[in-house]
């Protein structure tokens, strides 16, 4: 199963801060890529459902895990497998993905003799798609090689 973005934030949250030495904010803010308040609520979230008590030095802008709650050897075990996992099947789904982004098309009106309609007509029935795709096909399997002997004949 596949992590959210919000869980594994609070995961690798966790996991930094399991350690209890102090981790200076910008290390979590760059290890998270978050902004602040997106890590004040992931830190509100670890408080509150591992009970887990997390400081903040002002001082030393860092936050340091002084109370583990729930967050034992084997949760913080369980927690990184999880991550690991999810960065596996992260990386597989990278591999694997489909973009559902339109290309962006125009409508055109084109004045064609009745025997070149007829034609487009039989690529439409032949490839089973519809006139758009058939003249998109035609003009494209057609085009280099027209470009090419205007460019000679000049």
């Amino acid at each position: 199963m596949q992590l959210s973005t919000r869980q594994t934030r609070v995961f690798m949250l966790a996991s930094l801060l399991s350690s209890g030495k102090p981790v200076a904010s910008s290390r979590i803010l760059a290890s998270l890529d978050c902004s602040e308040p997106t890590l004040t609520r992931a830190l509100k979230e670890l408080r509150e459902s591992w009970f887990a008590e997390i400081k903040y030095s002002r001082l030393t802008h860092c936050y340091q895990l002084t109370e583990p709650g729930k967050l034992d050897k084997k949760s913080l075990r369980h927690i990184n497998e999880a991550l690991k996992l999810n960065a596996e099947l992260q990386q597989s789904e990278t591999v694997s993905r489909v973009f559902l982004d339109k290309e962006k098309k125009k409508a055109v009106s084109l004045s064609l003799r009745m025997s070149v309609l007829r034609k487009i007509d039989q690529v439409v029935r032949l490839s089973e798609t519809t006139r758009s795709d058939a003249v998109e096909m035609l003009v494209e399997s057609g085009l280099d090689e027209l470009i090419a002997r205007l460019k000679m004949n000049r």
